[in-house]
């Protein structure tokens, strides 16, 4: 099934109406089914909503982002009644021993790399970037010891974006900013659906930041964001700082653009869930080899809701 990613620009009140998200804006009545809805981005700071409201997404496992006043996303929503195997699925967490999150690692680590590689391949065809990105990727280790990751993230920058580019976190260029943006509204997706299977998201398999209540959402996000990169390549004549709404909302709409995983054609947001419930296995016969990973195809497709 595909859900809805609700984008809300401008609203007075935000409030629940007969398990409908009802958006109020000046005379204007907009509703939408709780059940259609997996994320909803709010990017007026204005806006009222309701708690009960509030509480009725956490019931549907609906994410809710929140806006700083520059339109960045700056806060997420994630329920705490989870999955009924929550306590399972923790105990999982805690007992998963070091060997095989070192393999995960490893697969997840050269997986994004074919994933920048078909983005060199579909965009520059920077042959430099492609057969060193190739190289790269063989020589992963278990943990990725001698990182790959950074050596192969440098090089698909230069290679797309070109060599003066530098990559920040916190930056007031158009490119990062760009990224970011995109970033934060996968890891949210991401986040949200680990949530709905009882997933403490703090315990990475990578990722160990003491000040990350997301570490499992970025380790198993690595693999999407070029998905990303590429959408910001394509349309780097029409960014600017801040980001324009068009860019914003086409970053948004990335979730129901096609990706294959386990040899089908998945929007991005059910590959997501495709790759969780295949870290459950992973955890349950603890077997790296279970683990379901996301690889590029060429298309896109933009089905977000704008209020």
């Amino acid at each position: 099934m595909s859900y809805r990613c609700i984008y809300i620009r401008s609203a007075d009140k935000i409030r629940l109406k007969d398990n409908n998200l009802l958006v109020l804006n000046d005379e204007r009545e907009v509703t939408v089914p709780l059940e259609d809805i997996s994320m909803i981005l709010i990017e007026d700071p204005k806006a009222l909503l309701t708690v009960r409201l509030v509480a009725s997404l956490s019931s549907y496992y609906i994410g809710l982002i929140l806006c700083d006043e520059k339109r960045n996303p700056i806060s997420i929503t994630l329920p705490l009644h989870m999955h009924y195997k929550q306590l399972h699925v923790f105990e999982m967490q805690l007992k998963v021993k070091k060997p095989l999150n070192s393999q995960l690692w490893s697969y997840i680590v050269k997986r994004k790399i074919q994933n920048q590689r078909k983005v060199i391949e579909f965009t520059t065809v920077d042959e430099f970037a492609i057969r060193n990105l190739i190289n790269l990727e063989h020589e992963v280790k278990s943990a990725d010891k001698t990182n790959r990751e950074g050596i192969a993230a440098k090089i698909f920058f230069d290679g797309i974006y070109g060599k003066y580019f530098v990559r920040k976190q916190s930056a007031d260029d158009e490119i990062n900013s760009a990224l970011n943006y995109g970033y934060t509204i996968f890891a949210a997706n991401m986040s949200r659906v680990l949530a709905m299977y009882g997933f403490n998201t703090i315990l990475g398999i990578h990722h160990c930041s003491m000040t990350n209540n997301f570490n499992l959402s970025y380790d198993l996000l690595e693999p999407f964001r070029p998905i990303i990169d590429q959408y910001v390549y394509h349309h780097l004549d029409e960014l600017a700082y801040p980001l324009p709404k068009d860019i914003r909302i086409g970053l948004i709409g990335l979730l129901q653009s096609p990706i294959r995983i386990n040899d089908k054609i998945y929007r991005i947001e059910n590959a997501m869930e495709e790759m969780v419930l295949s870290y459950i296995q992973v955890l349950e016969k603890e077997d790296s080899r279970c683990l379901a990973l996301p690889f590029l195809v060429e298309n896109e497709s933009n089905n977000e809701v704008e209020l």
